[in-house]
């Protein structure tokens, strides 16, 4: 049963969801800590929405360095990066919060060709975390675009979840976006 729970959560961390136990929240947060995680990017462990719009694609990777408790702190918080510059401001936000224990794995993005970086994360409980994306509309005459998802959690595992959403989307650089996360 031990070397099940140990897969169940090796297998939820190469997937960029962050878990902990339920508990004395604060003092576990502080007790356990998961730096950073290098993710397994092999397609059957990148688990990210499988009905991804043309233009939009996974840029979980992107944040990965990321350590449990930042995320924990800006869950429900939206990112719209859009320049190298704002990738570098939002990774001082999380080494200036010193939650992490250590300086957060920075991981290039290529702003050049007007990709934009666009993400949250969300919390909830239980075994395993997911988004799936229920509605993408981009108006290219009025420069807008509208992402709806749905977060969900299964299990009756006692964990606290943390799941990143971050897409990358192709020459957005001008866009007025909206990531709305049910």
């Amino acid at each position: 049963m031990r070397l099940i729970c140990i897969l169940i959560i090796a297998m939820l961390c190469m997937t960029g969801c962050y878990l902990l136990p339920v508990g004395d929240a604060q003092s576990m947060r502080t007790a356990i800590t998961i730096p950073s995680i290098t993710p397994d990017l092999t397609p059957q462990a990148n688990a990210t929405p499988s009905n991804l719009p043309q233009g939009v694609y996974d840029a979980l990777p992107s944040v990965m360095g990321i350590c449990f408790e930042a995320s924990w702190d800006a869950a429900d918080r939206l990112f719209i990066i859009r320049s190298a510059e704002d990738h570098i401001r939002f990774y001082d936000l999380a080494d200036n919060s010193e939650l992490c224990r250590r300086a957060v794995r920075r991981v290039p993005f290529d702003f050049s060709t007007g990709d934009i970086l666009i993400g949250r994360w969300n919390r909830g409980y239980g075994c395993t975390a997911q988004h799936e994306i229920i509605n993408y509309e981009r108006n290219d005459t009025a420069r807008t675009i509208l992402i709806q998802a749905q977060f969900s959690t299964e299990g009756d595992c006692p964990y606290e979840l943390v799941r990143g959403f971050w897409l990358g989307i192709e020459d957005a650089q001008d866009y007025d976006i909206r990531l709305e996360v049910q």
